[in-house]
């Protein structure tokens, strides 16, 4: 008796599990491929990694670094640049100063006029003098006005007259600067020509002249100033007054005194830059070589 359909419960043909490709005893089911696949994957990308990935990475990081260094290279060269322009313009800057401040110093020209001009100074202080010596002696007794010529002769003036009573240049101290007086920096670069200087006059003439010698255009030290009452000779308490004697007193004539005479005495020395014919000679000899 047959069973009815299709069923043949025995059919050798009929496989219940599907037949795989094996490869060493292996058989390839789909997890075993999609494993081999993923395998496979992972170790082409490494492979594509270490050979070509990693190669161009490093040619960039490289590529990145040279350009970072250039940059910066650029950088350093435009403040080296800025700082090149700042150090030229601060040393013209400089050298202006330095031409500035060498225009204050005397030349040969102001050295050859600087008695002249030093006289003409001292001379000024006599503008006046002639009219205030007429006005204070018109208050004074006849007796002193017709003796003015001896007193004058005796150093008794009503209205003083300031002089120059001594110019001497002094050769000896005078030349190139190498003693350190103005400061190392100055040696051999600055001259001065020295003279010993005495003029007469009353305290204000003698204030004033010193201010106007200040204005002059030479750089000018005074030096060992020295000022006394009278030429020096005298004692410094000893004063010409004028008196009269009247009947048994001695009467002092307070409209007419005499001005009391100051004698200044210094030494003058006035600064120069050297000249380029002069500049040679006056540099230092090189130290010898060891």
């Amino acid at each position: 008796m047959t069973a009815g359909g299709d069923f043949i419960p025995n059919d050798p043909n009929l496989d219940t599990e599907p037949s795989y490709p094996v490869i060493f005893g292996i058989a390839l089911t789909p997890v075993i491929i999609g494993t081999l696949l993923a395998v496979g994957g992972l170790a082409l990308a490494a492979y594509l990694f270490l050979n070509f990935v990693q190669p161009a990475l490093a040619q960039y990081n490289t590529l990145k670094q040279k350009v970072q260094d250039q940059e910066a290279q650029v950088q350093q060269a435009a403040a080296i640049a800025k700082q090149d322009a700042e150090a030229r313009a601060n040393l013209e800057a400089a050298k202006k100063q330095g031409a500035d401040v060498l225009t204050l110093f005397s030349n040969e020209a102001t050295l050859n006029t600087l008695l002249l001009d030093l006289n003409r100074q001292i001379e000024t202080r006599n503008a006046g003098v002639a009219r205030l010596e007429r006005d204070r002696l018109a208050a004074c007794p006849a007796w002193v006005r017709n003796n003015v010529d001896e007193l004058r002769k005796s150093g008794v003036e009503v209205a003083r007259k300031a002089s120059l009573r001594e110019f001497t240049p002094n050769a000896k101290a005078s030349g190139v600067i190498t003693d350190g007086a103005y400061g190392s920096l100055v040696n051999n670069k600055l001259k001065r020509q020295v003279a010993n200087v005495v003029f007469e006059g009353n305290v204000n003439q003698t204030q004033a002249i010193f201010r106007n010698i200040e204005r002059l255009q030479p750089f000018l030290v005074f030096k060992d100033v020295k000022i006394v009452v009278g030429d020096g000779t005298q004692a410094p308490t000893t004063v010409n007054r004028l008196f009269e004697v009247r009947g048994n007193t001695v009467q002092f004539l307070p409209n007419c005194q005499p001005e009391p005479k100051l004698t200044t005495t210094f030494t003058l020395e006035a600064l120069s830059p050297l000249t380029a014919a002069e500049k040679p000679k006056a540099a230092p000899a090189p130290a010898p070589s060891p």
